[in-house]
């Protein structure tokens, strides 16, 4: 048997068996032996729709010299939440000096990267969707205007961050963006999804309509389109 006929019976059986009867029945797969790869232009209108879709991320640091647990150098990736509010791809974070992803990136600004996932019920395989991480670091808004914008436009995303804003009398937070420097991408299996670097021009050039709520879209170019 020819590997991409093995491989679409793979996961039509795997598929059917992850999921219940009914689900299984309204789920539309195609045959991955003809199907077409994206191409890294169609990459980067997926990514960032990804982007705009989802409103959680792992951002990853690494601890500063002179950390006072002897962990300068180490990684660490921790949840924290994000908002698309740009119209160049560059996500929107909630700053706080108590947050140690935060604390990392101060002493020298250092890179550090977003990533993202699509969150999506009835995943027979979660490799099977797509994934983003951005290269970039962090620029702090003082702008009193933009800040207000930047409020708004998280707060919508985040209803319960609303507590935690610049102002508040819990934690000292500013708002700040993720400037993006590099693009990597994973739309899933990689003989019908583009793995691989979007280049920064291509991703930031993405015109997406402003609606809230907007970011479906990218998911005819999954596998199925049905049942999410």
């Amino acid at each position: 048997m020819h590997f991409s006929a093995f491989f679409t019976t793979f996961l039509l059986s795997g598929l059917a068996a992850a999921l219940p009867s009914n689900d299984a029945a309204s789920v539309q797969m195609i045959d991955l032996s003809t199907a077409s790869r994206p191409t890294v232009k169609e990459a980067a209108v997926q990514a960032r729709k990804l982007l705009r879709s989802e409103t959680i991320s792992t951002l990853s640091t690494v601890f500063p010299a002179g950390e006072k647990h002897g962990l300068e150098g180490q990684p660490v990736g921790l949840m924290e939440y994000y908002a698309e509010c740009s119209e160049n791809g560059n996500p929107t974070l909630l700053g706080m000096h108590i947050a140690t992803s935060f604390r990392n990136t101060v002493p020298d600004n250092s890179t550090i990267s977003l990533s993202v996932r699509q969150h999506a019920p009835h995943m027979f395989s979660p490799a099977a969707h797509p994934r983003l991480s951005l290269v970039g670091k962090l620029k702090t808004i003082d702008d009193s205007d933009e800040a207000a914008r930047l409020k708004r436009c998280f707060t919508t995303r985040h209803p319960d961050a609303k507590i935690w804003t610049p102002g508040n009398k819990i934690h000292e937070s500013y708002w700040v963006a993720f400037e993006v420097e590099s693009v990597y991408w994973i739309g899933g299996f990689g003989n019908v999804a583009y793995i691989g670097w979007i280049p920064k021009e291509l991703y930031q050039e993405v015109k997406l309509p402003c609606v809230e709520g907007e970011g479906s879209g990218w998911r005819k170019f999954l596998f199925w389109n049905q049942g999410l």
